[in-house]
């Protein structure tokens, strides 16, 4: 087959797509999915026989809904398999492999996890973060077509996760930290440049809300969009879901260097009105209040990723927080002195890095989920060995028991 590298060429290259589903079955999912793959001019059609097709979906979390519509990938991988495909299901992680152990689509793909490929030493061209080759699994670079199928999220450091950031999923293992340590606005654009999406169909039949990842919670939405543009498509969802594409960086960005329109009024929507299908989630949260006395907070210079990290901090361990008896300082931005250091120090992001000797050093921009234990361990709270392992606060003469995958975002 030869479908264009990006996307970005023929009639559909700008349509977006939006189908609803109308009840949480597998038929009303895969009407729905029938529905937008006809509307935006089924890449599918062009495959042939032995083509091998990679489907990338958000399925790291074995968290009941928080995870890609199981549904949803039975239905594109039936459709890919009928048109003689060989058909992969892979993710980073080996969670999906639990996940969908008893599910229909093994009748059509192969699920396997990208942990368990060889991998290739990749250079990304035109890379403004991840400017070092890196290794991917062998699918992602071998495929004849890559189709994302991530789930609509909010995110606490990025605001929103779909389309694009779903690539992040790409690097196996823990290898996902280059990322954080990159920075993962512009590291979500060069993922893309690497492994330009087909075909993206994105499952809001359920999204989750609130203050993911150190938390958050599923709501019903009953909606499926598809677009042959990754830029397109979230430009759309996050409009969608009331959240203004403009204050996604790494949309902008990606606009910026070319990979897709990342305005509205560029794009062509078809199907549902995308009015009548609008719904505003719950975000993050990115109030840097305290919440009690005693807790001091210096982020007036952190970037906009790493304050909302904190703000996600704070509200996540605000139990924590009210209990401990002792006072906190927590920094976050490049400062050429420290503010007046009372009780325990928290260190925040890449920018404090000259100052990681004054308490405990949180790398990252933004930091990763599971390094808000960092906090707890200032507080001296117990931390398991396996969220120590993945902070700068190694436990001496004790071998870490690494953490399941799902809990390394």
């Amino acid at each position: 087959m030869t479908p264009g590298p990006t996307g970005h060429d023929g009639p559909d290259a700008t349509a977006v797509a939006l189908a609803r589903s109308a009840a949480p079955t597998a038929l009303a999912v895969d009407r729905a999915v029938e529905e937008v793959l006809g509307l935006v001019g089924d890449p599918l059609d062009a495959l042939g026989r032995g083509d091998r097709v990679v489907i990338k979906p958000n399925m790291f979390q074995r968290q009941r809904d928080f995870h890609t519509n199981a549904d949803l990938l039975v239905a594109l991988a039936r459709r890919a398999a009928a048109r003689g495909a060989r058909v992969f299901v892979a993710e980073r992680t080996r969670a999906l492999l639990e996940i969908l152990r008893d599910s229909p689509v093994h009748r059509y793909a192969e699920v396997v996890s990208f942990d368990d490929r060889p991998l290739r030493i990749v250079q990304i061209p035109a890379a403004t973060s991840l400017r070092v080759p890196i290794a991917v699994p062998d699918l992602v670079t071998d495929c004849d077509l890559f189709v994302g199928a991530p789930q609509l999220r909010t995110h606490s450091s990025v605001v929103f996760t779909n389309a694009m950031k779903n690539l992040v999923g790409l690097l196996p293992g823990f290898t996902t930290r280059i990322v954080h340590m990159a920075g993962v606005e512009e590291s979500i654009v060069d993922l893309n440049l690497l492994r330009p999406q087909h075909l993206v169909v994105s499952d809001a039949t359920t999204v989750i809300e609130g203050n993911y990842p150190m938390a958050g919670r599923s709501r019903r939405v009953g909606v499926v969009a598809a677009s042959r543009n990754a830029v397109a498509l979230d430009t759309v969802t996050a409009a969608m879901a009331g959240i203004d594409p403009s204050e996604l960086a790494y949309l902008q960005d990606a606009g910026r260097r070319g990979l897709g329109p990342a305005d509205l009024g560029s794009l062509a929507i078809r199907g549902e009105e995308l009015a009548d299908v609008s719904f505003r989630i719950e975000r993050g949260p990115v109030d840097l209040t305290p919440p009690r006395a005693g807790i001091h907070v210096h982020a007036e210079t952190a970037c906009p990723d790493c304050r909302r990290w904190i703000a996600a901090a704070l509200g996540r361990l605000r139990s924590e927080l009210l209990a401990y008896e002792g006072e906190m300082t927590i920094i976050s931005g490049p400062r050429t002195e420290l503010p007046a250091l009372r009780g325990a120090v928290v260190l925040v992001g890449n920018a404090t890095y000259e100052h990681r000797e004054a308490g405990v050093y949180l790398e990252g921009c933004p930091p990763r989920a599971i390094q808000v234990a960092g906090f707890r361990q200032a507080m001296g709270l117990p931390a398991s060995e396996a969220e120590l392992s993945q902070s700068r606060l190694p436990v001496a003469g004790v071998d870490p028991a690494w953490p399941r995958l799902e809990e390394c975002v």
